[in-house]
């Protein structure tokens, strides 16, 4: 399966993910493989590739992100023991390294920025039928220097229509699902908009999002092989 989404910000395009899902044989394992594309202020683009492995079970196993712009580089490294469920964590620059380990629940989630791995907690979790049911997120706030380990983030799913009876992209009609995110499980406790997600049957991969002035719509999903 591979793929490409164009990101708008005001009606403005200024970025672009590349994507392909594969599937490892031997290990029955998943690797989604994300490059994203971004013109800055500066005039200088953003790179960052993100590997994102699930294993059999389509729990994650390893997340690597690195970004890169002009001469700067940065990459952080998230491998699961799912069997001990300890996280280890490294994060690299040009300049130095450094390590982090910690216990971890066994709903673990890591957070990207790539958009074709925002609902891949879909595959695994069991969602409220009466309300919103929270996950877990794995993220850290490490852009281009250490600042500290990865902390947790609890977020709020909901499912508005698991079957979504006329949704069309470009006039095409599409089997997906409209799945809400929200930072508290309280509706009325927010005015706050949910991030919209409308999610095709192909591992839970976005046709599209939205989420105030921010839309990333898909421009093309085809499998391969």
């Amino acid at each position: 399966m591979e793929g490409s989404y164009n990101y708008f910000q005001n009606g403005t395009n200024y970025s672009q993910e590349n994507f392909r899902v594969v599937h490892l044989p031997d290990s029955h394992a998943y690797s989604f493989n994300s490059e994203i594309t971004s013109r800055i202020e500066t005039g200088e683009f953003l790179k960052i590739l993100v590997r994102y492995e699930l294993n059999q079970h389509f729990a994650p196993t390893k997340v690597r992100i690195e970004k890169s712009i002009g001469n700067k580089f940065a990459l952080e490294i998230y491998e699961i023991d799912t069997a001990n469920l300890e996280l280890f964590y490294t994060f690299q620059n040009s300049q130095m390294s450094q390590e982090y380990t910690r216990n971890i629940g066994a709903k673990h989630y890591v957070a990207t920025p790539a958009v074709c791995t925002s609902a891949l907690f879909t595959l695994t979790k069991k969602f409220d039928a009466t309300g919103k049911t929270p996950i877990v997120l794995i993220s850290s706030g490490n852009d281009w220097t250490y600042e500290g380990p990865p902390t947790e983030k609890t977020i709020y799913a909901e499912y508005a229509t698991r079957e979504i009876a006329d949704f069309k992209l470009n006039n095409s009609p599409l089997s997906a699902s409209h799945l809400c995110l929200y930072e508290t499980d309280t509706s009325h406790a927010s005015t706050a908009e949910p991030v919209n997600l409308y999610l095709s049957k192909h591992f839970s991969i976005p046709y599209q999002l939205f989420h105030r002035d921010l839309k990333v719509v898909i421009k093309n999903l085809k499998k391969i092989g």
